[in-house]
């Protein structure tokens, strides 16, 4: 499940957890999506955050057979064992320098859906899947396209609107099936899915984290990046939805 749904439903956890340690005390724009409908396809414009969302849709729907798959895997914890048993060749780099260490995959493969399938499970907290997939043969609405590189996170202006551009971090399409729908809107309107009919057109989803407090382990045997990655904040998630011109808005206090 999105992180985002987990906060929406009350329920925080570890990957909620490990999406906020890049947020300092302050406000800060978070994860935005732009979907529209239509009889035969589901199209999306979604931020970094909402992208395991559409990659987890596209495997669990597409047409089996061969895919195109490209992109990067990228974790901050050595996860090679774990993949390991993957009927897909994958060797990691490890790179340093000031921030954490990262383990990252490059993929360039033509793989079954089955085992695109097996490699979308190992999901982990800290584990980023940047893939772009399609299917071999020809697979029209199934399409996405994701970036490698995380994008610098938007600001907010004096009036608190964002002068950011439409959410470009991963993009696509797919088919608009009842399985797939339900899916979608379970992951991204859990709070409002009664609100989308067979005539809904276009949603946009906007959020806000307001991380209020940090509370660090006082642990002196810990270093600053083990402090900074236990640290728990005490946050609220301003949320505003717009479906097809009616606005709805909505606010969570959380922990995590």
């Amino acid at each position: 499940m999105n992180w985002l749904a987990k906060v929406l439903q009350g329920a925080p956890d570890e990957f909620v957890h490990a999406a906020l340690v890049k947020y300092g005390i302050g406000s800060h724009i978070g994860p935005r999506a732009h979907l529209a409908f239509s009889n035969k396809r589901i199209t999306f414009k979604v931020d970094l955050g909402f992208e395991d969302t559409f990659i987890q849709g596209y495997v669990d729907g597409a047409p089996e057979g061969t895919h195109r798959i490209s992109g990067l895997i990228v974790s901050y914890s050595d996860r090679a064992n774990e993949f390991a048993d993957l009927n897909m060749p994958l060797l990691w780099k490890k790179s340093g320098g000031k921030g954490p260490p990262t383990y990252k995959s490059k993929l360039k493969e033509v793989a079954p859906l089955q085992d695109i399938k097996q490699l979308v499970l190992k999901e982990g907290p800290t584990t980023f899947f940047l893939l772009s997939m399609s299917p071999s043969a020809a697979g029209t609405p199934w399409k996405i396209t994701t970036k490698t590189s995380f994008p610098k996170a938007p600001k907010d202006t004096e009036d608190g609107k964002s002068k950011a551009k439409a959410p470009v971090f991963c993009k696509g399409a797919l088919a608009n099936s009842p399985d797939i729908l339900e899916f979608i809107l379970q992951e991204t309107l859990p709070d409002l899915w009664e609100e989308i009919g067979p005539k809904t057109k276009k949603v946009q989803i906007l959020h806000k984290i307001i991380i209020e407090s940090i509370e660090i382990p006082e642990d002196p045997n810990l270093s600053f990046a083990e402090k900074r990655k236990l640290a728990k904040r005490n946050a609220r998630l301003l949320r505003k939805v717009v479906i097809d011109g009616k606005e709805y808005t909505s606010e969570y206090d959380f922990v995590a």
